[in-house]
């Protein structure tokens, strides 16, 4: 059975779909596409795709990296997965047809997060050096390299525009880059340790944060503002993601958007109400360190993965 986001106890309403024997292994990365399909990598070296529509139905299963996959993400059209890996590659599979399409080969630790561009053939992936770099994921080429003069970068987002791509560094640093010239629109600062997740609200306005500080941070992206510091997970935030379902964020500081969900080193998924900044529900079904959430497109939907390899879906309605 489903669960359901509501204002009552938490206890009294969840239950979720689970697959215990999703992965061999952790899962540190998840993403949705178009017509309900989930993608799961891990470090067990494989990515996976589901039918969320209904139920948790296994798809297929992609084979090729070999070490750990980092991070997954899906392109615009919902046809295409990529994936990154310790073994500094990035893999572009077509899920409609469950063929590998190409392998985008990186320098060692210089591929690790991946974000796509929602306009654009290109992926973006962090490297340890400090810059982004982006791929053609047609001709596999790197096209572009955007510099932060700063350290690891751990994480990446795309605003849905496509005209900001922001990163997140080990040292607390988040760089938001104009896509179209490559120029630093601004440098937030306000947490004290490796930011490990972003995600952009529906708009592209704000932007917010999960860092190993143990606190998920929103930012005002046009004024280079914070403008809101959630405080509760015990441990570090792994992942956040902001949730479609509100549309536009004009008016964020009166509750025009609904929730963003945070998973965290303390096992723990958190639901944040972005008008009275502060969390809803509390998730303690994982039994290990959540490292992915993600919404559906139609915000209709939570799926969350852990180390310990399983993937459980929430609905939100």
């Amino acid at each position: 059975m489903e669960s359901t986001f509501s204002r009552r106890s938490t206890d009294d309403v969840i239950n979720t779909y689970l697959i215990t024997t999703t992965h061999e292994d952790g899962i540190w990365g998840v993403a949705w596409g178009r017509g309900g399909r989930l993608v799961t990598g891990s470090v067990d070296n494989a990515v996976k795709i589901w039918n969320a529509e209904g139920g948790l139905e296994p798809l297929h299963t992609f084979h090729g990296h070999e070490l750990g996959v980092i991070s997954v993400a899906t392109d615009l059209t919902g046809r295409y997965a990529v994936s990154s890996s310790l073994d500094s590659r990035i893999k572009i599979w077509n899920m409609d047809d469950k063929t590998h399409v190409k392998t985008i080969e990186g320098e060692p630790v210089e591929v690790w997060t991946v974000a796509c561009d929602p306009h654009g053939p290109h992926v973006a992936t962090g490297t340890h050096a400090g810059n982004v770099h982006i791929y053609n994921t047609e001709s596999g080429e790197r096209v572009q390299v955007l510099e932060t003069k700063g350290k690891f970068i751990m994480s990446l987002a795309y605003s849905q525009q496509g005209n900001y791509l922001a990163s997140g560094a080990e040292n607390g640093a988040i760089h938001v880059f104009d896509t179209t010239t490559g120029r630093l629109v601004s440098t937030l600062s306000g947490h004290a340790m490796s930011v490990r997740s972003l995600s952009f609200s529906p708009d592209g306005r704000f932007l917010v944060s999960a860092s190993d500080d143990k606190r998920v941070h929103m930012y005002d992206v046009h004024h280079g503002s914070q403008v809101a510091a959630l405080a509760g997970h015990a441990s570090w935030v792994l992942s956040v993601a902001w949730s479609p379902a509100g549309g536009s964020t004009s008016n964020v500081g009166a509750g025009a958007v609904d929730h963003i969900a945070s998973g965290s080193s303390d096992k723990r998924v958190k639901v944040w109400d972005i008008r009275a900044k502060q969390c809803l529900h509390t998730l303690d079904h994982h039994q290990d360190q959540v490292w992915g959430v993600a919404y559906n497109e139609a915000g209709t939907r939570l799926a969350t993965v852990a180390d310990d390899k399983s993937l459980r879906v929430f609905s939100c309605q």
